[in-house]
C-alpha cells in the first residue's frame, strides 16, 4: 500500500480557483500549448505516479544506503525501476524547453516529492544544471545539455566543506589550470545530496572552489563543473575522474538519499571545466540553481506535510476512543472516533488551515514567476513589470523555504500527536514524516540565513522601499475587493492591520541597523521572516474564503463541504494562528528590551 495521501480536488482547486491559472496563464502564447484538460489529466497521471512511489517510502527508509568497501554507493533497489519510469515519462516535460508554466510544475513536484523525497533527490539539480549550461556554458559544456535533457546523466550542487557550512568564506577546494578551461581539482565536499549513485551514466557536480589566483577568505569563489566520469574528447568514453565517496553519514530520516562525503584529487588527477571559463563569479553565476532548490524545498515541504495530514485525517476518522466530553463519566455512553473530539479537531483543522496557507504561498511564489516569463516572452512588453515580478519572485524565495519547512515540521508534529501512541511507532508513516522534513529547514541555507537573505539582500534592512511596495500594492488590490465581501470584513481588516504590523516591524529593524545595533537586530529577523510567511498565509486563505463564500451557496454535497471547509480554514487560522504575527511585532518593536547576550558559561555549558 502507498505510503502517500493526496487530494486531487484540493490542487485543483489551488490551481483553477485560487490561481485562475486557466485565464491567467494558459492564454499567454508563452503557454498556449496546453489547455486546461490537457493539464488535469497531467494532474491525474501524476497522481497515480506519485501513488506508486509512495509504495517504496517505508521500504527506502529501512534499506537506506550503504558504502562498499571498493567505494561504490548502493541505494535502495526499489529506487531503479522507479527511475526508469521517472526518467522517460515525467522529467521531459520539466525541461525548460517544455515551456510548462511553475504554476503547474509546482503541483507535480508537490505530490513527487510528497511521496517519495529520498527519490526525488536524485536528478533533483538537473533542472537548475540545464539553466546554468545555457546562460553561461561555453559551447563545449553546452554539448552536455542533451545528457542532462534526457536525465542520462544528473547533476550535483557541491558546496559544503568539514570546515565551511553556511559560512563560504572558509571554502578551501582548489582549482588549477591545466588546459584552457580544464582545472585539476582538490577538495572534498560533503553531504551532497544524490551524490553518487548509478542511477545516471554520469553525474555532473557544480562545485564551488577557489582558482589559485583567489584571496583566501574571500568571496572569490568560482563554479567547476566536474564530471564524475570525464569524457574523453577523442574517444567519447567515458573514463573514471578520481571523484570518490568516502562516507555515508548515519541520519535521522530522508536515509534513501546517499548524502557523501566526495574526495576530489586524491588518487589521480580530477578534472573539471570552469563554468563559462569565468573565474570568481561563481556565486552570481549559481544564483537561479540555489533559488530553485529553495523552491523546491518548499514544495518538499508541502507535499510531505499535506499527506501527514491527510493521514491523520484518515486516522482519526477511524480510532474510536473514548466518550464525549459531556458524559465522560457516563459508562452507558458509546464511544466515539476521536475526530469528535474537540481538541483533535483543532489539531487537524490547525494542520489543514497551515498546509493550505503554505501552498498558496508557494502558489504566489510560482505564480509572479510565471507572469515573470510571460512578460519577458512577449514583445513591447513594460520593463518594469518584469521587474517588479522578479523582485517579487527573489522576495518570496527565502520565505517559502524557511517558512514552509518550519511549518511543514510543525503540521508532522501534530499528525504524530493525532495518532497518539501508534504515530510514534512505524505503524504509520507519520513518525518517517517528521523525521524526513526535519532537515529541510537545515539544508539549501540554514533558515536564519534565509531570514538574514530576506531581511538585508531583498530588503536592504528597510532601505529598499521599492521591493516591499511591490508586495504591499499586490496585497492591496486584494484588500480593495473586502466590499463585496461584507461577511469576511472583519478578516480584511485584520490582513490590513497585521500587514502594517509587518512594515512596522521592517522599520524598527531599519532603526537598529541605523543606530548601529545590526548585531542586536539580527536576533529577531527570523521573527520577521515568520511574520511574512504569516501575513501572505493569511492572504491566500482570505482569498480562497472570498472564492467558497460565493461558490458554496451553490454547491451541495461533498461540493458544498469542501467550500465550507476552505471558509473554516481561513476562520480558525485568522483567530489563532495570524495574531502569532501581532505578537511577534510587539517583540520587535521593544527590541532593546527583548535581545538576549549571554557567555557559554552562563548557559551552563562548561563546567
Amino acid at each position: 500500500m502507498s505510503a502517500y495521501r493526496v487530494n486531487l480536488r484540493e490542487l485543483q482547486f489551488h490551481l483553477w480557483e485560487l490561481l485562475d491559472a486557466e485565464h491567467q496563464f494558459l492564454n499567454a502564447p508563452l503557454y498556449q500549448g496546453r489547455n486546461r484538460s490537457d493539464y488535469d489529466a497531467w494532474l491525474s497521471r501524476a497522481r497515480d505516479f506519485a501513488l506508486e512511489l509512495g509504495t517504496a517510502y517505508r521500504s527506502a527508509d529501512i534499506e537506506g544506503c550503504t558504502l562498499s568497501e571498493d567505494g561504490e554507493v548502493h541505494i535502495p533497489s526499489a529506487f531503479g525501476p522507479l527511475w526508469e519510469r521517472y526518467r522517460t515519462e515525467w522529467a521531459p516535460l520539466f525541461n525548460p524547453s517544455a515551456m510548462v508554466p511553475p504554476v503547474i510544475t509546482q503541483l507535480i513536484f508537490e505530490m513527487f516529492m510528497g511521496a517519495n523525497p529520498a527519490f526525488m533527490t536524485y536528478g533533483g539539480f538537473v533542472r537548475p544544471a540545464l539553466k546554468l549550461l545555457q546562460m553561461h556554458g561555453t559551447p563545449h559544456q553546452k554539448s552536455f545539455i542533451a545528457e542532462l535533457a534526457s536525465y542520462t546523466w544528473d547533476a550535483c550542487f557541491c558546496a559544503t566543506e568539514p570546515q565551511a557550512g553556511t559560512d563560504l568564506t572558509a571554502v578551501t577546494t582548489k582549482a588549477t589550470p591545466l588546459s584552457r578551461d580544464v582545472y585539476a581539482v582538490t577538495g572534498e565536499k560533503i553531504y551532497i545530496s544524490a551524490g553518487m549513485h548509478s542511477l545516471t551514466q554520469n553525474t555532473l557536480y557544480f562545485v564551488l572552489g577557489r582558482i589559485d589566483t583567489a584571496t583566501p577568505d574571500s568571496f572569490s569563489l568560482s563554479c567547476l563543473v566536474v564530471p564524475r566520469f570525464w569524457p574523453n574528447p577523442d574517444t567519447g568514453q567515458l573514463e573514471p575522474n578520481h571523484v570518490e565517496c568516502i562516507g555515508l553519514p548515519r541520519k535521522m530520516g530522508l536515509k534513501g538519499c546517499a548524502n557523501t562525503h566526495l574526495v576530489f584529487g586524491k588518487s589521480g588527477t580530477t578534472k573539471g571545466f570552469l563554468l563559462g571559463n569565468r573565474k570568481n563569479i561563481g556565486l552570481l553565476q549559481l544564483q537561479p540553481l540555489m533559488s530553485q532548490a529553495r523552491m523546491s524545498t518548499g514544495m518538499y515541504g508541502v507535499g510531505v506535510a499535506s499527506s501527514a495530514y491527510l493521514h491523520a485525517v484518515e486516522y482519526a476518522n477511524s480510532r474510536y476512543q473514548g466518550r464525549p466530553i459531556e458524559r465522560a463519566s457516563d459508562t452507558t455512553a458509546p464511544r466515539i472516533k476521536i475526530i469528535e473530539h474537540a481538541d483533535v479537531q483543532r489539531m487537524l483543522l490547525d494542520m489543514k488551515s497551515r498546509v493550505e496557507g503554505c501552498r498558496g504561498l508557494l502558489g504566489k511564489l510560482a505564480a509572479t514567476a510565471s507572469r515573470a516569463a510571460i512578460l519577458e516572452a512577449t514583445p513591447g512588453a513594460d520593463p518594469g513589470l518584469i521587474e517588479k515580478h522578479r523582485s517579487l519572485q527573489r522576495l518570496l524565495t527565502p520565505i517559502c523555504k524557511a517558512f514552509i519547512s518550519d511549518q511543514a515540521w510543525k503540521i508532522c508534529e501534530t499528525a504524530i500527536q493525532v495518532h497518539g501512541g501508534v504515530g510514534y511507532t512505524d505503524a504509520s508513516p507519520v513518525e518517517q514524516n517528521a523525521r524526513d522534513v526535519k532537515v529541510l529547514s537545515i539544508w539549501e541555507g540554514t533558515n536564519y540565513i534565509q531570514a538574514q537573505d530576506l531581511v538585508r539582500d531583498k530588503l536592504g534592512f528597510g532601505k529598499n522601499s521599492r521591493i516591499m511596495r511591490y508586495y504591499r500594492e499586490e496585497l492591496d488590490a486584494f484588500l480593495a475587493c473586502k466590499d463585496r465581501h461584507q461577511g469576511l470584513a472583519p478578516l480584511f481588516e485584520q490582513l490590513d492591520r497585521t500587514a502594517g504590523r509587518l512594515e512596522g516591524a521592517l522599520e524598527a529593524i531599519s532603526v537598529e541597523v541605523k543606530a548601529g545595533r545590526m548585531r542586536e537586530s539580527s536576533q529577531f529577523y527570523t521573527r520577521f521572516l515568520e511574520m511574512f510567511g504569516l501575513v501572505t498565509s493569511g492572504w491566500v486563505l482570505l482569498e480562497s474564503a472570498c472564492i467558497s463564500e460565493r461558490r458554496s451557496k451553490e454547491a451541495d454535497g461533498a461540493e458544498g463541504a469542501f467550500y465550507r471547509g476552505k471558509s473554516k480554514s481561513a476562520a480558525y487560522f485568522f483567530a489563532n494562528v495570524l495574531p502569532l504575527a501581532e505578537q511577534h511585532a510587539d517583540v520587535l518593536a521593544s527590541m532593546a528590551r527583548a535581545v538576549c547576550t549571554i557567555t557559554v558559561e552562563e548557559l551552563g555549558g562548561m563546567s
